[in-house]
């Protein structure tokens, strides 16, 4: 007799089985994708501090840009300095605190001097002392105040947050700094020291109840994480250098006029998962917790790479529509693109698209920074498009507008023109 095989039910269910195990990672990889720049970066330094399996290879961020090199600036702003982008050869060795030494010694007692070399020995390339003052002192045979002095010394001639414990303390320090300089409300420090978590989860109503602020200034604190604070000290938080913002995406111009698109992943970040096996005992319950590290952090480099990935997709579909407007900056060459459009051209969902572009920011081959929303849309060329019908036709009425940009294939209601003159005329 014939075995009946398994029921309809049961083969769909193991069909499923590596979709069904694949998901969780998907959806943590999808929830990435709506994060920002700096948002990633913050998870990285939180995963970094927890997983001892996840380290940074040697290096520090280049100042013009973020992206982890070995030494010196990358090859990208190398290129921006007038040498060529894609040049190849060794990068010089640079030591972006070069000078902190003999202007700390300036700074500091004469009878603590002697401790200055010591504590900037403790210095990582991000800026950041690698272990507390008191673990410092006791590794080099000083007394604390010595180590507190030239810890005092160092702060006052270098960058705001140098010589932080921890990036939680550098971020709030580089907020004081916006405080001082009349840049920034007197409460972010304690909104960057006390609620940088529950920021990255989203849970701006823990932050509203907990500082007695309102939705809108909270929003605006983060804001201002995201654009005016580093997780290194190498980029000032002055007004002078507050133009340098490190980008969600990025633009290159190749030598043959064609443009390339970046977007920072693991590799950006410096992150690698080390081997620790050979220091762990054989012992079942320690071979199980460095595994589950090791997953994490090989989960952590997946998610970020997947976000890259997905990023990229979108942003070179965009820019493929927008060659004239971006070589030319003129808004009547913005080509009416919707996010929409885009999701259907690369096989996606439009929910996709918009979680990848909401709040992300490009830069620009000439070094400008702005919404990477400002790909997509029909209102700017509709704009330079009213604008010139304005000037052609004098004193004509939102109507009659509406009706020559209906002509130039721009459709659009009456209170849209009226909405765009009002603005034309504001920003004239």
């Amino acid at each position: 007799m014939a075995t009946e095989g398994p029921g309809p039910g049961l083969q769909l269910q193991a069909g499923l089985q590596p979709e069904l195990r694949a998901l969780p990672g998907l959806l943590r990889a999808l929830g990435m994708l709506a994060m920002t720049h700096a948002e990633v970066q913050l998870a990285t330094e939180r995963a970094l501090a927890d997983n001892p399996v996840l380290e940074r290879a040697e290096g520090h961020p280049c100042p013009g840009c973020g992206r982890h090199v070995a030494s010196g600036t990358c090859f990208r702003c190398r290129g921006q300095s007038g040498v060529s982008q894609f040049r190849d050869g060794p990068e010089p060795a640079v030591n972006p605190f070069a000078s902190l030494e003999a202007d700390a010694g300036v700074e500091v007692r004469p009878d603590c001097r002697h401790a200055l070399d010591p504590v900037l020995a403790h210095l990582t390339s991000r800026g950041l002392l690698d272990c507390e003052p008191e673990q410092i002192a006791r590794q080099h045979g000083l007394r604390p105040d010595q180590v507190h002095e030239a810890l005092r010394a160092i702060r006052a001639v270098g960058p705001p947050g140098i010589a932080s414990t921890s990036v939680v303390e550098l971020l709030a320090i580089q907020a004081e700094a916006l405080v001082n300089a009349g840049q920034a409300p007197d409460w972010l420090p304690h909104l960057v020291r006390g609620h940088l978590a529950d920021l990255a989860a989203g849970s701006t109503a823990v932050v509203v109840r907990a500082m007695g602020l309102s939705e809108e200034q909270v929003l605006a604190g983060l804001a201002m994480v995201r654009e005016r604070l580093r997780p290194f000290v190498a980029v000032e938080t002055s007004a002078a250098t507050a133009g340098v913002h490190t980008a969600d995406v990025f633009l290159y111009r190749r030598p043959d006029g064609s443009l390339e698109v970046e977007v920072p992943a693991s590799a950006w970040f410096g992150l690698q998962v080390v081997d620790l096996s050979a220091g762990l005992p054989a012992a079942s319950r320690a071979k199980q917790w460095l595994t589950d590290h090791e997953l994490a952090a090989r989960r952590l480099l997946y998610q970020i790479d997947r976000r890259a990935g997905a990023l990229l997709r979108i942003t070179e579909c965009a820019v493929a529509h927008q060659k004239d407007f971006l070589a030319h900056g003129d808004a009547g060459r913005h080509h009416p693109l919707t996010r929409t459009a885009v999701a259907q051209e690369l096989g996606l969902h439009p929910s996709t698209v918009s979680r990848a572009v909401s709040g992300k920011r490009l830069r620009l081959p000439s070094g400008t920074v702005t919404d990477l929303a400002c790909l997509f849309g029909k209102g700017m060329a509709a704009r330079a498009a009213l604008q010139e019908s304005i000037a052609a036709a004098g004193a004509a009425s939102d109507e009659q507008l509406r009706a020559e940009l209906a002509r130039s294939g721009f459709v659009i209601a009456r209170r849209t023109v009226n909405k765009y003159r009002r603005s034309l005329q504001l920003d004239s």
